[in-house]
């Protein structure tokens, strides 16, 4: 069992081909600068198994920015499946992989209990963080009640409500939308996004998040969000 991915990242890093052709992250501690470069990648709920751990690439040579992709996983059993997915996609790769100038697959959206995608300048400096795991916007009823009650009792939301005096009705009341892990958010554990919207034009909305530790029950963030809809 696994409390913190970073370790995978260090002991068990893969290079696609067409990385590993560039030689791009050849040196044996480039795995370790990698891993203690990132913040903490920590369960959600579920201890770690196992994960798959890739530097994957851009699609151009020579490539301008990398991709480091982890897929994790709580059981054995999706761990096994996730293997196969990746061996497939590797033989894929290799069976197209005939020229320099041929395009070739990566390895995004493998089947994975989580999923993140990190950008890695060819510098080695890593850019943002993301979960990108559908299910982070199944915030269920309950989860949902607990934080945007969290929001409606803090001090942050009455002086962005204070601040807002012309808001629309209609814009509706606050809403928790999505989970948020420590890699995103730089909080040390995770959180639940609540927003509230403040205009909405037809095409993009704006308003005010709140990242909410469910657990403390605090307003851990305020922050300015946009959304365009279609």
């Amino acid at each position: 069992m696994f409390d913190d991915l970073r370790t995978l990242v260090a002991s068990s890093l893969r290079l696609h081909p067409r990385v590993a052709y560039q030689g791009l992250c050849a040196d044996e501690k480039a795995s370790d600068a990698i891993a203690n470069a990132l913040k903490p990648i920590i369960p959600f709920r579920n201890p770690y198994v196992g994960a798959i751990c890739i530097l994957d690439w851009d699609h151009r040579l020579p490539s301008k920015v990398l991709a480091l992709r982890i897929f994790a996983y709580y059981e054995q059993d999706t761990f096994a499946a996730g293997q196969e997915a990746f061996d497939d996609r590797l033989e894929e790769i290799g069976n197209s992989d005939l020229f320099p100038e041929f395009d070739v697959p990566d390895f995004d959206q493998l089947a994975a209990d989580e999923a993140y995608e990190i950008e890695l300048g060819i510098d080695g400096k890593l850019g943002r963080s993301r979960l990108t795991s559908a299910w982070r916007r199944n915030v269920d009823g309950g989860d949902g009640s607990k934080v945007i009650d969290i929001v409606r009792g803090s001090d942050e939301f009455k002086e962005v409500v204070a601040a807002s005096t012309d808001r629309p009705a209609h814009l509706g009341d606050l809403e928790a939308v999505s989970w948020t892990p420590p890699c995103e958010s730089e909080h040390y554990d995770w959180t639940l996004d609540v927003w509230y919207l403040q205009a909405f034009d037809g095409r993009v909305g704006t308003g005010t998040s709140f990242l909410v530790d469910p657990d403390k029950g605090d307003v851990v963030a305020v922050r300015d969000f946009s959304v365009r809809t279609g």
